[in-house]
């Protein structure tokens, strides 16, 4: 595992496709695949430097926590990071209802379609990337 290039999430592609590949397909099924992610990310993400905070809730918000955050100088959040099938709207409800430099959704679906049509929960302050490690 390297040191991510925190400036550019596209980054992290490769780094989480490789870290699902790992995973031995008799063990892959959706909620090891989200958890082995957050896993390896938060390993990379402490490499890098940063504190990180796994299953934060943001206050007002019960219906989902956000994956990752990781802290920056005066701990404000510097990445905010969720893992789904596709882009769901609690997760970009949850991402939504704070401030942070990045918020990121990753998707694992293996249906790109339905990963694609998704996408318009999206809001313009909230990066999508779909990990495809089998392609």
């Amino acid at each position: 595992m390297e040191v991510l290039n925190l400036q550019d999430p596209s980054v992290w592609k490769s780094e989480l496709e490789a870290g699902w590949r790992e995973i031995p397909a008799a063990f892959r099924n959706e909620h090891t695949v989200r958890r082995t992610l957050q896993c390896h990310l938060y390993g990379c993400l402490r490499k890098a430097g940063h504190r990180v905070v796994a299953d934060y809730l943001p206050p007002r918000i019960r219906d989902r926590p956000i994956d990752l955050i990781a802290l920056g100088e005066s701990n404000a959040i510097s990445f905010a990071v969720c893992f789904d099938n596709v882009v769901t709207l609690a997760a970009v409800k949850s991402l939504a209802s704070f401030e942070a430099v990045h918020k990121i959704i990753f998707t694992t679906g293996l249906l790109e379609k339905k990963v694609q049509e998704s996408r318009f929960f999206l809001k313009p302050e909230i990066h999508h990337l779909h990990l495809k490690p089998f392609l």
